[in-house]
């Protein structure tokens, strides 16, 4: 991953959020270049210092936040999707931050912990993730920063009842080709 830069094409005017006249105002474009440049930040640290990638310090910071929980409401609750958290997870346990436990009489089911590395991986790099955070935020004035918060709590809410709306029938089609099918491409060689 390259040093982040801002899209060259990026207008320095503010976008139209009322009025979308191109991708430069719309709202997910414009946070997704946000995300790129400050997430972008975060993930040197995690692995230019600790050694972790994005995704494992997603899971890592998550059950320092919210204890044991199961491998698929760990991925439901970070932006790690389902097909990458096995991977993450074994990366974890491989450099024994995480340890997987059996759920006492469901043989079938387990929880992914913290172990006592990653509880102290946690408290070395949250503080540096809060650094960037902080320097991210440091042109807003308070009342600011207060109002992002709620139009961001509000803007998530809205999301995911537009995202219950307009849910899908059935599944996504990717066993039968996916985007590939639909444009009439060959499927791709195993």
């Amino acid at each position: 991953m390259g040093f982040p830069k801002p899209s060259l094409a990026t207008p320095s005017q503010l976008p139209q959020f009322e009025n979308p006249q191109s991708i430069f105002d719309l709202l997910n474009f414009r946070l997704s270049e946000l995300l790129g440049i400050s997430g972008s930040l975060v993930t040197r640290i995690c692995e230019n210092e600790y050694g972790i990638t994005r995704e494992e310090w997603q899971f890592v910071a998550m059950l320092a936040e919210l204890d044991a929980m199961s491998p698929s409401d760990l991925a439901a609750r970070t932006t790690v999707d389902r097909s990458q958290a096995s991977k993450t997870l074994r990366g974890l346990m491989s450099k024994g931050l995480v340890e997987r436990q059996a759920v006492p009489g469901d043989g079938r089911r387990a929880r992914v912990l913290l172990t006592q590395s990653g509880v102290a991986l946690f408290e070395q790099l949250f503080p540096r993730v809060v650094q960037v955070h902080q320097e991210v935020l440091q042109d807003l004035a308070p009342a600011d920063r207060q109002a992002l918060a709620h139009s961001l709590s509000a803007m998530q809410a809205r999301a995911l009842a537009v995202a219950q709306q307009h849910k899908p029938e059935g599944v996504a089609g990717r066993r039968q080709g996916g985007s590939r099918a639909r444009w009439g491409m060959p499927p791709r060689e195993a």
